[in-house]
């Protein structure tokens, strides 16, 4: 691959594109309103919003599809992993 070819492939890597995230977090309807909050206090622009939460079950899943580049993507999972809700979090 020539250089102008591996420009292209790393600016379309950096072009913001509508992205999933799952988190699976601890606490209820409280842990899942932490993850919101952290979308929306960072002003991520959030496409869709699924969240499952049920009674007895230990963890509930936050799913969403923000408008993201790849590296504001690996930062939003930085930041969800951070939270002491979450269990995990991961793309896709």
């Amino acid at each position: 691959m020539n250089s102008t070819a591996q420009a292209r492939v790393n600016d379309a890597a950096e072009f913001p594109t509508y992205r999933a995230v799952v988190a699976h977090v601890t606490g209820g309807l409280d842990g899942v309103l932490r993850v919101v909050t952290l979308l929306r206090g960072r002003v991520y622009r959030v496409r869709d919003l699924e969240v499952e939460v049920r009674e007895g079950v230990v963890e509930s899943r936050v799913g969403c599809t923000a408008l993201l580049t790849s590296g504001e993507i690996e930062m939003l999972l930085a930041r969800l992993r951070r939270m002491p809700s979450v269990v995990s979090a991961e793309h896709g």
